[in-house]
């Protein structure tokens, strides 16, 4: 029998399984800063895991862009080269995908005990589905025709979407230069968010992180409030303009860190609403499924879906 060993490498865990017909088995996680490199991590995971035979298959999902040659984790010192680890490892074959992608492969298998669902909609059986996730960064990708496509979306520009953000956007741009999606709706973009909603009510407020205002809004801080809110409407904006790009009338799902942890503090209906603002495609977008992804691995169970039908 072959084995194939899936991986989702991110910048604080690498967690790996075995995958076969399309599924994956036991799930063992390691911590990546208490290894050298991915090499050591894999003989690890490969030994908890039972597996002591020649190993066909290597396909991992990575957070960072997907190149030809070696590939650096965006936030975690490992470099990942294909042909390095078929020679250290003796792997038949290496494969990398990148995060959203190995999760967009996951989108036709979740199931309703797997999702948080935003409006159920009219999905259109066939149609292209997307995922958006609000993380370290932000990420996009999209499973159209049987085939994921990963992107560099959240890099694109931010679009204001009311007279607040218009006023943000110019402070931001005054002080910072070009402002993309990903500086503000990201768990690293909402610090940068609220310090600048600060410093437009002349305050200078500089939070370490998203959770410390996120804590903040659940106590009642009214400008923390304030932020998280304009971070949840954004993103619908952002995510009903990717719809319209992508043409997703199968669904919209939000996946990521930052959505998870916020989760609590969603305005739905402001996020519909600004979801939905496009005045001529109002009715198209009013009949997207909006769903929030709550399965603990759906990268890995991507990537399983990925080996068995990409043999």
């Amino acid at each position: 029998m072959t084995h194939t060993l899936i991986a989702d490498l991110g910048g604080t865990n690498a967690r790996f399984a075995l995958a076969e017909d399309g599924r994956h088995g036991r799930i063992m996680a390691l911590r990546v800063k208490e290894h050298d490199g991915p090499a050591p991590a894999i003989r690890q995971a490969l030994q908890r895991l039972g597996h002591d035979g020649p190993l066909a298959r290597l396909v991992c999902a990575l957070a960072a862009p997907i190149e030809a040659g070696p590939i650096r984790l965006t936030n975690a010192p490992w470099v990942l080269d294909r042909e390095a680890l078929r020679e250290e490892l003796g792997i038949g074959q290496v494969e990398f995908l990148n995060d959203l992608e190995a999760t967009a492969w996951s989108l036709p298998a979740l199931v309703a005990d797997d999702l948080r669902t935003l409006h159920a909609g009219e999905a259109v059986s066939g149609a292209p589905l997307l995922v958006v996730a609000p993380g370290t960064g932000l990420g996009m990708a999209a499973m159209a025709a049987g085939q994921a496509l990963a992107t560099e979306a959240g890099h694109s520009a931010f679009a204001p979407g009311d007279a607040v953000e218009d006023a943000l956007l110019a402070h931001l741009r005054g002080t910072h230069g070009p402002v993309s999606n990903e500086d503000l709706l990201s768990g690293s973009g909402l610090p940068r968010l609220y310090a600048a909603l600060a410093a437009m009510r002349g305050g200078t407020r500089s939070p370490k992180n998203a959770a410390t205002i996120a804590d903040a809004a659940r106590g009642g801080d009214i400008l923390a409030q304030e932020a998280v809110g304009m971070f949840w409407r954004a993103l619908g904006g952002f995510c009903g303009d990717a719809a319209l790009l992508l043409g997703a009338r199968g669904g919209v799902y939000l996946a990521g860190g930052a959505a998870q942890k916020l989760f609590d503090l969603l305005p739905v209906e402001a996020f519909l609403n600004r979801f939905r603002d496009k005045p001529k495609m109002q009715a198209y977008l009013s009949r997207i499924p909006v769903h929030v992804i709550i399965h603990d691995q759906p990268a890995l169970m991507g990537l399983a879906r990925y080996v068995a039908r990409q043999p």
